[in-house]
Protein backbone atom coordinates (compact mmCIF):
# COMPACT_ATOMS: atom_id res chain seq x y z
CA UNK A 1 0.00 0.00 0.00
CA UNK A 2 2.80 2.21 0.75
CA UNK A 3 4.47 1.86 -2.54
CA UNK A 4 1.28 2.62 -4.27
CA UNK A 5 0.54 5.73 -2.15
CA UNK A 6 3.99 6.71 -3.57
CA UNK A 7 3.46 6.15 -7.07
CA UNK A 8 0.28 8.01 -6.66
CA UNK A 9 1.75 11.31 -5.03
CA UNK A 10 4.73 10.58 -7.86
CA UNK A 11 2.33 10.61 -10.79
CA UNK A 12 0.63 13.77 -9.26
CA UNK A 13 3.90 15.75 -9.36
CA UNK A 14 4.64 14.35 -13.05
CA UNK A 15 1.40 16.11 -14.54
CA UNK A 16 1.90 19.08 -12.76
CA UNK A 17 -1.83 19.82 -12.00
CA UNK A 18 -0.90 22.78 -9.52
CA UNK A 19 1.62 25.27 -9.98
CA UNK A 20 0.82 26.33 -6.05
CA UNK A 21 -0.33 24.38 -3.43
CA UNK A 22 -3.57 25.49 -1.10
CA UNK A 23 -3.29 23.23 2.12
CA UNK A 24 -6.28 22.94 4.17
CA UNK A 25 -6.42 24.57 7.46
CA UNK A 26 -5.94 22.55 10.85
CA UNK A 27 -9.78 22.86 11.54
CA UNK A 28 -10.14 21.09 8.47
CA UNK A 29 -7.48 18.35 9.00
CA UNK A 30 -9.02 17.66 12.11
CA UNK A 31 -12.54 17.40 11.31
CA UNK A 32 -11.40 15.18 8.34
CA UNK A 33 -9.21 13.11 10.27
CA UNK A 34 -11.40 12.73 13.95
CA UNK A 35 -12.25 9.36 13.85
CA UNK A 36 -8.38 8.32 13.10
CA UNK A 37 -6.79 10.22 15.73
CA UNK A 38 -6.44 9.79 19.61
CA UNK A 39 -7.61 12.77 21.96
CA UNK A 40 -3.89 13.41 22.90
CA UNK A 41 -2.25 14.24 19.28
CA UNK A 42 -2.52 17.45 17.66
CA UNK A 43 -1.96 19.48 14.33
CA UNK A 44 1.72 21.24 14.49
CA UNK A 45 2.05 22.33 11.23
CA UNK A 46 0.65 21.69 7.44
CA UNK A 47 2.29 23.22 4.26
CA UNK A 48 3.31 22.14 0.46
CA UNK A 49 5.41 19.34 0.58
CA UNK A 50 8.59 20.50 -1.06
CA UNK A 51 9.19 17.46 -2.58
CA UNK A 52 6.29 16.34 -4.86
CA UNK A 53 4.19 19.43 -5.82
CA UNK A 54 0.38 18.88 -5.62
CA UNK A 55 0.58 17.55 -2.41
CA UNK A 56 0.74 19.12 1.17
CA UNK A 57 2.77 17.74 4.28
CA UNK A 58 0.89 17.40 8.08
CA UNK A 59 2.82 16.61 11.04
CA UNK A 60 1.05 15.73 14.19
CA UNK A 61 2.79 15.76 17.72
CA UNK A 62 2.25 13.07 20.71
CA UNK A 63 3.94 14.06 23.33
CA UNK A 64 7.68 13.73 21.32
CA UNK A 65 6.72 11.68 19.50
CA UNK A 66 6.11 13.55 15.22
CA UNK A 67 3.93 11.92 12.95
CA UNK A 68 4.03 12.95 9.34
CA UNK A 69 0.95 11.97 6.53
CA UNK A 70 0.49 13.67 3.33
CA UNK A 71 -2.98 14.86 2.06
CA UNK A 72 -4.44 16.33 -1.64
CA UNK A 73 -5.45 20.20 -1.08
CA UNK A 74 -9.10 18.89 -0.86
CA UNK A 75 -8.66 16.71 2.41
CA UNK A 76 -9.99 13.54 0.19
CA UNK A 77 -7.53 11.62 0.74
CA UNK A 78 -4.61 10.90 3.34
CA UNK A 79 -1.04 8.92 2.09
CA UNK A 80 0.00 7.51 5.32
CA UNK A 81 4.01 6.25 3.91
CA UNK A 82 7.66 7.27 3.07
CA UNK A 83 8.65 9.13 0.75
CA UNK A 84 12.28 7.99 -0.53
CA UNK A 85 14.70 10.18 -2.52
CA UNK A 86 15.72 7.88 -5.81
CA UNK A 87 18.75 9.80 -6.17
CA UNK A 88 20.06 9.76 -2.77
CA UNK A 89 18.52 6.97 -1.34
CA UNK A 90 17.28 9.00 2.06
CA UNK A 91 13.93 8.55 3.62
CA UNK A 92 12.44 12.30 3.47
CA UNK A 93 10.03 11.67 5.79
CA UNK A 94 12.38 10.05 8.59
CA UNK A 95 14.44 13.44 7.98
CA UNK A 96 11.23 15.71 8.35
CA UNK A 97 10.00 13.82 11.35
CA UNK A 98 13.36 14.56 13.27
CA UNK A 99 12.96 18.15 12.64
CA UNK A 100 9.70 17.94 14.80
CA UNK A 101 11.09 15.57 18.04
CA UNK A 102 11.42 17.90 20.60
CA UNK A 103 10.10 18.90 23.51
CA UNK A 104 8.58 22.67 25.20
CA UNK A 105 9.99 24.42 27.99
CA UNK A 106 7.74 23.22 30.76
CA UNK A 107 8.35 19.74 29.66
CA UNK A 108 11.86 20.36 30.07
CA UNK A 109 10.87 21.81 34.05
CA UNK A 110 9.30 18.57 34.39
CA UNK A 111 12.38 16.21 33.58
CA UNK A 112 14.53 18.04 36.21
CA UNK A 113 12.07 16.95 39.21
CA UNK A 114 12.76 13.09 37.69
CA UNK A 115 16.81 12.90 37.38
CA UNK A 116 18.31 10.52 39.85
CA UNK A 117 21.84 10.49 38.74
CA UNK A 118 23.74 13.08 37.11
CA UNK A 119 27.68 13.08 35.93
CA UNK A 120 30.10 15.70 34.90
CA UNK A 121 29.16 19.96 35.73
CA UNK A 122 29.18 22.31 33.29
CA UNK A 123 26.75 24.80 32.57
CA UNK A 124 25.42 23.23 29.43
CA UNK A 125 23.52 19.54 29.98
CA UNK A 126 20.89 16.83 28.29
CA UNK A 127 19.01 14.41 29.76
CA UNK A 128 19.54 10.50 29.51
CA UNK A 129 16.51 8.45 29.46
CA UNK A 130 17.94 4.61 30.27
CA UNK A 131 17.33 1.34 31.22
CA UNK A 132 20.36 -0.10 33.10
CA UNK A 133 19.93 -3.41 31.07
CA UNK A 134 19.29 -1.49 27.74
CA UNK A 135 21.90 -3.21 24.92
CA UNK A 136 22.01 0.24 23.35
CA UNK A 137 22.12 2.27 26.36
CA UNK A 138 25.39 0.43 27.50
CA UNK A 139 26.61 1.04 23.91
CA UNK A 140 25.91 4.59 24.65
CA UNK A 141 27.75 4.81 28.06
CA UNK A 142 30.85 5.14 26.99
CA UNK A 143 30.39 7.35 24.03
CA UNK A 144 27.98 9.97 26.39
CA UNK A 145 30.59 9.70 29.02
CA UNK A 146 33.78 10.63 26.61
CA UNK A 147 31.96 13.71 24.53
CA UNK A 148 30.10 15.04 28.16
CA UNK A 149 34.02 15.22 29.41
CA UNK A 150 35.40 16.37 26.59
CA UNK A 151 32.18 18.97 26.26
CA UNK A 152 31.66 20.50 29.59
CA UNK A 153 28.37 19.08 29.73
CA UNK A 154 26.53 17.81 32.75
CA UNK A 155 24.57 14.19 31.93
CA UNK A 156 20.91 13.99 33.97
CA UNK A 157 20.33 10.40 33.81
CA UNK A 158 16.67 9.67 34.11
CA UNK A 159 15.82 6.05 34.69
CA UNK A 160 13.21 4.32 33.00
CA UNK A 161 13.54 0.29 33.19
CA UNK A 162 11.54 -1.51 30.29
CA UNK A 163 8.96 -4.34 30.59
CA UNK A 164 11.21 -6.47 28.26
CA UNK A 165 14.24 -6.42 30.66
CA UNK A 166 12.77 -8.21 34.40
CA UNK A 167 16.06 -7.29 36.45
CA UNK A 168 16.14 -3.54 34.81
CA UNK A 169 13.46 -1.90 37.67
CA UNK A 170 14.95 -3.19 40.64
CA UNK A 171 18.43 -2.32 39.59
CA UNK A 172 17.00 1.21 39.18
CA UNK A 173 15.74 1.12 42.51
CA UNK A 174 18.89 0.51 44.14
CA UNK A 175 20.91 2.82 42.22
CA UNK A 176 18.63 5.45 43.75
CA UNK A 177 17.87 4.02 47.17
CA UNK A 178 22.17 3.37 47.87
CA UNK A 179 22.57 6.61 46.57
CA UNK A 180 24.73 5.30 43.76
CA UNK A 181 26.29 7.45 40.61
CA UNK A 182 26.96 7.26 37.31
CA UNK A 183 29.52 4.81 37.31
CA UNK A 184 27.62 1.86 39.34
CA UNK A 185 24.97 2.33 36.72
CA UNK A 186 26.74 1.60 34.47
CA UNK A 187 28.16 -1.35 35.95
CA UNK A 188 24.96 -2.90 36.79
CA UNK A 189 24.72 -2.21 40.20
CA UNK A 190 22.28 -4.41 42.69
CA UNK A 191 21.84 -4.63 45.95
CA UNK A 192 18.43 -6.15 48.34
CA UNK A 193 17.84 -2.26 49.12
CA UNK A 194 14.24 -1.69 47.57
CA UNK A 195 13.00 1.06 49.72
CA UNK A 196 9.69 2.68 48.69
CA UNK A 197 11.15 6.30 47.94
CA UNK A 198 12.91 4.18 44.86
CA UNK A 199 10.35 2.26 43.73
CA UNK A 200 7.81 5.47 44.08
CA UNK A 201 10.26 7.91 41.91
CA UNK A 202 11.20 5.18 39.02
CA UNK A 203 7.26 3.94 39.01
CA UNK A 204 6.79 8.38 38.50
CA UNK A 205 9.61 7.93 36.07
CA UNK A 206 7.38 5.15 34.13
CA UNK A 207 4.42 7.13 34.22
CA UNK A 208 5.95 10.52 32.73
CA UNK A 209 7.79 8.39 29.83
CA UNK A 210 4.33 6.88 29.07
CA UNK A 211 2.58 10.21 29.05
CA UNK A 212 5.81 12.01 26.22
CA UNK A 213 5.57 8.94 24.29
CA UNK A 214 9.04 7.56 24.95
CA UNK A 215 8.83 4.15 23.30
CA UNK A 216 12.15 3.02 24.12
CA UNK A 217 16.02 3.71 25.49
CA UNK A 218 18.26 5.72 25.23
CA UNK A 219 16.68 8.35 24.15
CA UNK A 220 18.40 11.65 24.69
CA UNK A 221 16.46 15.22 25.41
CA UNK A 222 18.63 18.19 25.26
CA UNK A 223 18.71 21.49 26.99
CA UNK A 224 17.30 23.24 23.73
CA UNK A 225 14.21 20.53 24.02
CA UNK A 226 15.67 18.84 21.37
CA UNK A 227 15.33 14.83 21.18
CA UNK A 228 17.08 11.88 19.66
CA UNK A 229 16.86 8.07 19.97
CA UNK A 230 19.51 5.62 19.62
CA UNK A 231 23.04 5.61 19.92
CA UNK A 232 24.30 9.12 18.15
CA UNK A 233 27.07 10.04 16.63
CA UNK A 234 28.79 13.63 18.15
CA UNK A 235 27.60 16.00 15.98
CA UNK A 236 23.64 14.46 16.86
CA UNK A 237 24.90 14.70 20.62
CA UNK A 238 26.19 18.95 19.93
CA UNK A 239 22.71 19.91 18.20
CA UNK A 240 21.38 18.73 22.16
CA UNK A 241 23.33 21.68 23.91
CA UNK A 242 23.24 24.46 20.76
Amino acid sequence: MKILALFFMLMIASCGQMAKTTCPDKEAVKKAMKDFLPPDVKVEQISPSSEIKGICEVVFKAGIQSIIVYVDPQMQYVFAGNIISVKDRKNLTSERQKQFMSVSKDVLKELESHVNVTLGEGSKYIYFISDPDCPFCKRSNPVIEEWAKKSGVQVRLILYPLPIHPQAFDKSVALICDKKGFKEYTEGYTSKNLCEDGKKKVEANLRLMEKLGVGGTPTFIGMNGRVITGLPPEEELNKLIN
